[in-house]
Order: C-alpha cells, then structure tokens, then sequence
C-alpha cells in the first residue's frame, strides 16, 4: 500500500527566514548562557586567588597569565571613558540592596570580587564581554561548518553540542579567556576561506592579546590558507600573520618583563606518572549541578572515540590536515608544561573536534533520512488540523 507523498505530509506553515533567525538566535542565547553558567559556577573570575581578575586589570598577576590582556585591557578602556556621574550610580545600585541589587553576587556568592568598589564596573564589564564572546562563537561556529562540511543542519546543531561541553574540558581550571579563544579560533578559520586577509591579520593581533598561544593556532591555518591561495602567496601570508603574533607577544613580555613567574613549568614527569595510573580515568566532578564525569575519563576516550570513528572520512582534506597539524604542536607540549586533566590546554584541538562532531551529526541525520518507513506499522494520515512536522527539504531559514 501507498500513499501519495503530498497526502500523507500535506504543506504546512513553516518559518519565515527572519523568524527562523529570530529562533536560532534564542536558542543559541540559551545554549551559551548555560555554558557560560556552567563555567561560571565553576570558576568565577578566580575570586580571591593568585590569578584573580583584580590582579590581571592591575597588570600585577604572575605571567604567564598577565599575558592575557585583550578583555582586561578593554575594560580598563572603558572605565576610564564612563563619565564619575555614570560610575557613581552603578555603584550605589550594586549595595543599594545586597546581595539582590547585585546579580553576580545574588547568584554566585563566591564570586567576591564583583563587590569590590576599585573593581566591580570593570568586573561586570569583562563579565559581558566574556559571555558576548560565547555567544558569538557559537555563530560563527557554525558559519564555519557550514563551509568545511556544507551540512546546514548538522551545522546548527554543532554549535550547541560545543557550548554544552565547554565547562567539562574546563577541568583544573577556566579563565575569562576560554571563550574569547573559541570565537578567534572559528573566526581565523573563517576568515582565512573568505579570503579577507586584512580583518584576518586584526583578528590575529586580538586573538594573540587575548592569549599568546594563538601564535600556534595560525600555524594550523596552513591548509585552508593553501585552498584559496598558490603556495607562494600561502606562505607568504602565513609568515605575515607569525609576524604580527610575533610582535604582540614580544610587546606583551616586554611590557611585564618585571613580574613573577614564568611563560611555563615544566611537568612532563609529574604528567606522565599521572596519565599512567589507571584510577585517573576514573574520576568525576560537579558540572551544571550534578555529578558528571572529567577530564581522561574513560568515557569521555570512547565517546571521542566513536566521533573520530564516525565523522573523520567526511572531512574535507585541509579539516584532516589542520587536524594532525593542531594534535602534533599540541600533544608534546600538553604533556611537558601541562597540569592533569586540564583539557583546556587541548584548545589547539578544539575546531577539530567542533568538524568530527558537525560530521558525525551530518552521518546520523542523513542514515535517519535515508530509512524508509516501516511496513509493519499503518500510516496515519492526519487531520487537516493537526499539527505535523515539516519535511527538512522544504524549511527556511538558517539550516536550509
């Protein structure tokens, strides 16, 4: 028995482009404000510790966390420019009525530093650019799937998939910083297949202010420079943009030449031993509320597994490439100056990883696509008035 495709799906309302927009766009708030949440929960700014934001604004933190200076930077510009009228009625506002009148201190207690007069404008203000910073990662996320992988659905959904796991590789510690670094490392990859060499050099110069590592990140570049560029020009503009990351960070340990500690600690024995004991594996913490599994654990291995497994073979040459050029700066390094667990210091990895998830989504809705529906079971024609899901070939919007 059949049934004519139009019968038994007849048309339905769908969104307009500007609506599905206006529903991505919420969804995407949400996803980010949970991470955020999450990491924040976590974290804080590091209240009242020796890499505390209060340190890192006065540029007296040790480095090499007084490096990352893009946010800090940016809020101390700020503060300086907000007429006293404007700062005064903040501050009153905040200890009109704590901890209520203060919603950093209403909902997370031990995030102290956002009490503090000297600090609290400035405190909110990376506390904004943080989230922002999630927030437009997780678009141009998925801009950047969609151009490695073409798989507009997929693309939406991977997004939120990254934002749900930001506070479990947040392990052994996260820093305002982690979500600046995701939205330049998707923008250098985008801009790169755009061919927008000028906004990409600004975005290196940023993203190096914000952490010094990004400096390796171009490095990875290299693949998807080479799919738009001749090999001469590719190596050219791979060499202009090390320069520019050169000259930031050079500026940068120049500027705080004077404080303490150093640009790394050298743990490959300590780290060793710890990946070699089999309990490690085996470990938990708090996220979002409840008990969930952390760093190395053996789950997280077999779930990282059946990614690879799965969506490795649908990416593109330059994503495989990128890949093994981000795992081979990455893996000596995490191993000899990294603590346990901190799965933070894997950044290099993370657009690889944010592919391996985009295509192995891609893989599991076009296998449910692909199925036919079951002849054991009647199909059942709805009334006019039901309600019926639209076929995803004829829905507008972001993910058509």
């Amino acid at each position: 028995m059949s049934l004519d495709k139009e019968k038994v799906m007849p048309n339905r309302a769908v969104p307009t482009r500007t609506s599905a927009w206006i529903l991505l766009v919420f969804v995407y708030y949400i996803a980010a404000a949970a991470s955020f949440g999450g990491f924040f929960t976590k974290w804080h700014f590091r209240d009242n510790s020796p890499f505390s934001l209060p340190l890192v604004l006065d540029g007296t933190v040790e480095r090499p966390f007084v490096y990352r200076q893009l946010l800090p930077a940016t809020a101390n510009l700020l503060d300086s420019v907000i007429p006293q009228e404007a700062k005064r009625a903040f501050l009153d506002k905040l200890v009109e009525r704590p901890p209520f009148s203060n919603p950093v201190q209403r909902y997370f207690p031990g995030a102290s530093d956002a009490t503090d007069p000297q600090y609290a404008l400035r405190y909110f203000l990376v506390y904004g650019m943080t989230f922002l910073s999630l927030f437009a990662a997780l678009f141009v996320l998925r801009a950047v799937c969609i151009e490695i992988l073409g798989d507009r659905v997929a693309a939406t959904l991977t997004p939120v998939v990254i934002a749900a796991m930001m506070p479990l590789i947040l392990t052994e510690g996260g820093y305002f910083y982690d979500m600046p670094e995701l939205l330049f490392m998707a923008l250098g990859i985008w801009l790169t297949l755009k061919r927008r060499p000028v906004a990409l050099a600004v975005v290196v110069a940023l993203a190096t202010l914000n952490k010094e590592s990004y400096l390796l990140f171009v490095l990875t570049l290299y693949p998807f420079v080479a799919m738009r560029y001749s090999r001469k020009w590719s190596l050219l503009l791979i060499g202009v943009l090390l320069a520019i990351a050169a000259a930031v960070n050079i500026a940068l340990k120049h500027r705080y030449l004077g404080n303490t500690g150093g640009m790394m600690i050298y743990r490959l024995g300590e780290h060793l031993r710890f990946l070699l004991n089999p309990i490690n594996y085996l470990r938990t913490e708090i996220n979002y509320g409840v008990p969930t599994t952390k760093g190395f654990h053996v789950i997280h291995l077999l779930l990282v597994g059946i990614v690879v497994k799965t969506g490795w073979r649908r990416l593109p040459p330059a994503a495989r490439q990128q890949a093994w050029i981000a795992a081979a700066i990455t893996t000596p390094l995490f191993l000899a100056f990294c603590f346990d667990d901190e799965l933070r210091n894997l950044s290099l990895l993370m657009m690889p990883f944010a592919f391996l998830v985009c295509a192995t989504l891609s893989s599991v809705l076009l296998h449910a696509l692909s199925q036919p529906c079951s002849q054991d079971r009647p199909i059942v024609v709805p009334r006019e008035r039901d309600a019926i899901a639209t076929p995803l070939d004829t829905v507008e919007g972001p993910w058509k």
